[in-house]
């Protein structure tokens, strides 16, 4: 497990979480001094102070954050939903479920809202932990429900990710057993940005999820341009053990509202609902300001637009470097880098970046989200600063 990823490490070891963030194991940057001191903070993590000497970000572009925020239309929509505050969020739900429904090829009982994704990861790493087994995945991917299965008694077996940082489906396939409980992808991938071909990937459902079901973290998948979107709706109406989790935290800019929803069968819906608290979960305000969200097709393509374009600007400008960066299909772009980690952190950090590290086989690489393209520009003013 030490090539892949959990937020939950990392929190306990920074003070970064006062600003409400959710990362994963990449270590993102912070002054050496900052770790020790905040280390006390997260004996209860509920209970945060900042550390004094945290530097102040002039770009934070360590959480995959939509940088633009959540859409006027969903705003408007959030403020007037305050008038109804003093309601639980209840016949609202079928309104989303609905667009969602007619979107995906599926109906709405196949869906479960919750708030955000990771309820949904953390529900299936419970179940599928319970009396052991494996679940296969792959190295290099985003793995705070593999974190949590193991902890609670799974083996996890990663294969190797292809030569292009891609999930090795043949060999994951090949690794099928009769104590493999479950088979977790991310796709498009967290941290590489990477994608496994539609047909691809529709065609190992379709083989393995008759024998073993098969997970797909989609929380980066709004970053598809919309006509090469992947429909794995299908594969659930189809009546395939396939379960979809999806974020609205990433594009629809909720990563501080918390909406997401799982796709999948209804009696599979139900035991993962034993593990958390599902829809009670979600905010009216939140519930109403998503349904905006999700209609405003607009800003959702604005949003991709111009994180194309600063993804872009940077990746031409690393590879001018002479750095080569791994294509990305999201918005964060991971590439090697020639410092050790904590020192291009530390160096990054004074200079106002919040990125993050990671090494993966020895090899250390920095993880950056895609900010605006003022902060793109300021994280490659300041990387030429640091690495010289």
């Amino acid at each position: 497990m030490s090539s892949q990823l959990t937020r939950r490490d990392w929190l306990r070891a920074s003070g970064l979480m006062t600003a409400g963030l959710s990362l994963s194991r990449f270590a993102p940057a912070e002054a050496a001094s900052t770790a020790e001191q905040a280390q006390s903070a997260f004996t209860n993590e509920f209970a945060f102070t900042t550390p004094p000497d945290m530097p102040k970000l002039r770009a934070r572009l360590f959480a995959n954050e939509n940088p633009l925020g959540i859409a006027p239309s969903a705003k408007e929509a959030l403020i007037k939903a305050a008038d109804i505050g003093n309601r639980y969020a209840w016949m609202e739900f079928g309104q989303l479920k609905q667009l969602l429904a007619v979107d995906e090829g599926v109906k709405p009982e196949n869906i479960m809202m919750s708030p955000g994704s990771s309820d949904i990861l953390m529900a299936a790493a419970d179940h599928f932990a319970k009396g052991g087994g494996t679940i296969l995945t792959s190295t290099m991917t985003y793995d705070d429900l593999l974190q949590r299965a193991e902890k609670f008694g799974a083996k996890i077996k990663a294969m190797p990710m292809t030569k292009d940082f891609k999930f090795d489906l043949p060999a994951i396939k090949a690794n099928i057993t009769p104590d493999v409980k479950m088979v977790y992808i991310v796709n498009p991938n967290n941290p590489t940005g990477t994608i496994i071909p539609t047909a691809e990937l529709e065609a190992f459902c379709r083989e393995v999820a008759p024998k073993v079901p098969v997970f797909i973290d989609e929380a980066y998948i709004d970053f598809y341009e919309p006509a090469d979107r992947p429909k794995l709706g299908k594969l659930v109406a189809d009546g395939l053990n396939v379960i979809l989790a999806r974020t609205f935290s990433k594009i629809h800019g909720f990563a501080g509202l918390r909406l997401g929803y799982a796709i999948a069968q209804p009696d599979m819906l139900k035991t993962l609902h034993a593990y958390t608290n599902g829809e009670f979960a979600v905010s009216i305000t939140t519930l109403m300001a998503g349904i905006a969200s999700y209609k405003d097709k607009d800003w959702q393509n604005h949003c991709r637009a111009e994180n194309a374009k600063a993804r872009t600007y940077t990746t031409k400008a690393l590879t001018d470097m002479g750095y080569e960066v791994i294509p990305s299909s999201a918005n964060f772009i991971l590439f090697p880098i020639r410092m050790k980690t904590k020192t291009f952190e530390n160096q990054m950090f004074a200079n106002g970046i919040g990125i993050q590290t990671r090494e993966f086989s020895g090899q250390p690489y920095c993880r950056v989200s895609v900010g605006t393209m003022e902060e793109m520009v300021m994280f490659m003013d300041g990387f030429k600063k640091v690495v010289g």
